[in-house]
């Protein structure tokens, strides 16, 4: 995500420190425009990411505990069509709206903690956190800090199945906070003089998602396709502020604030496939925004694996999954399958 944004961020402080060069008092009005904007669009991918739960159908048994981990990004586009009107000239020449990339990549690692439940349900938890090591470079001027962190939660009841498709009914809550910090140094020319100035940008996000989803799945041996939709409620806020602080009293700072709130209602379109195996699983899916602004152009792709051990009732309180065994003949058991052993990792 940072890394996308350093073009457009380097960009415009540059046009910004050639304009404040005429100390033209329309700058500011300009500059909040433009951060109004960005909260704007930031506000509406950040919303559909958000909805994000990533729920592979696979079913968990009663009263079992089945951790995965999965890997992810997310694209979210920017409207060059709503931007505002620049008025400054050395800022309109640029032309400004080209200064601004046309999407930005928002990744995301994920752990989702699945409790079975007796009647072919399951609870889950979720935690996902995105993170840039400290001083990190997006351009040769400039660092960024980003710190993003989702805390969720669901319920889900599967139907059917067998020789007919699995329905897999959910509802779920994410909260997503985070934040990048921008830091750089920029060169200023006014009446002959030169400075380097301090550019300062930060962008901060609070979130929440309530969501439902249908998904429909079908086994062919060890490989499950599964497709649906979601539905989401959002609610929350974005805030950008771009500030650009001046080395000299010869030349004004330049501040530019924004906020806005996502749009409350947006729609998904889900496919993705699980590859099942006795003691471990892999999966990914694909979702796209299909209801709400900038249609079929905010997507999210993921991937994941399934570690391989349930937490349960058990003689021990952690095991690895075990693999059936198929009896050597009706003698030896006529009844059922035996079960491996177990590979303890911890005792109660």
């Amino acid at each position: 995500m940072s890394g996308a944004r350093a073009p457009f961020a380097a960009a415009l402080a540059l046009a910004l420190a050639g304009a404040r060069a005429n100390a033209n008092p329309s700058l500011a009005t300009d500059f909040a425009g433009i951060s109004q904007w960005l909260s704007h669009e930031m506000a509406q991918g950040l919303a559909f990411n958000a909805g994000s739960n990533f729920d592979p159908p696979k079913e968990v048994n009663g009263y079992y505990f089945q951790p995965d981990v999965s890997l992810g990004v997310g694209r979210i586009p920017f409207d060059k069509r709503d931007f505002p009107t620049i008025t400054v000239p050395a800022l309109a020449d640029r032309p400004a709206r080209n200064l601004f990339p046309n999407s930005t990549l928002f990744p995301n690692l994920a752990l989702h903690l699945r409790m079975g439940l007796p009647w072919r349900g399951d609870f889950y938890l979720r935690l996902a956190d995105a993170t840039t090591p400290s001083g990190y470079k997006i351009s040769p001027t400039m660092t960024a800090q980003v710190q993003t962190n989702s805390v969720g939660a669901g319920v889900r009841q599967h139907f059917w199945g067998g020789d007919f498709p699995t329905l897999t009914i959910g509802a779920h809550y994410n909260h997503v906070r985070g934040a990048t910090k921008l830091k750089g140094k920029f060169g200023v020319s006014a009446g002959g003089f030169v400075a380097e100035d301090d550019f300062i940008g930060d962008i901060a996000w609070s979130l929440n998602s309530f969501g439902v989803d249908a998904i429909l799945s079908q086994s062919f041996g060890s490989w499950t396709p599964f497709a649906g939709m979601g539905y989401n409620y959002a609610t929350g806020s974005v805030r950008v502020s771009l500030d650009l602080v001046s080395s000299t009293y010869l030349v004004p700072d330049v501040i530019g604030q924004g906020s806005d709130h996502p749009e409350q209602s947006q729609g998904r379109e889900i496919i993705g496939l699980s590859y099942n195996r006795p003691t471990w699983s892999a999966f990914a899916n694909g979702e796209v925004k299909a209801l709400g602004q900038l249609q079929y152009r905010s997507w999210i792709v993921q991937a994941g694996v399934a570690l391989p051990f349930d937490i349960g009732r058990s003689a021990t309180l952690f095991s690895r999954k075990r693999a059936l065994v198929e009896p050597r003949s009706e003698i030896d058991s006529p009844r059922r399958p035996e079960q491996a052993p177990p590979d303890m990792i911890f005792l109660r």
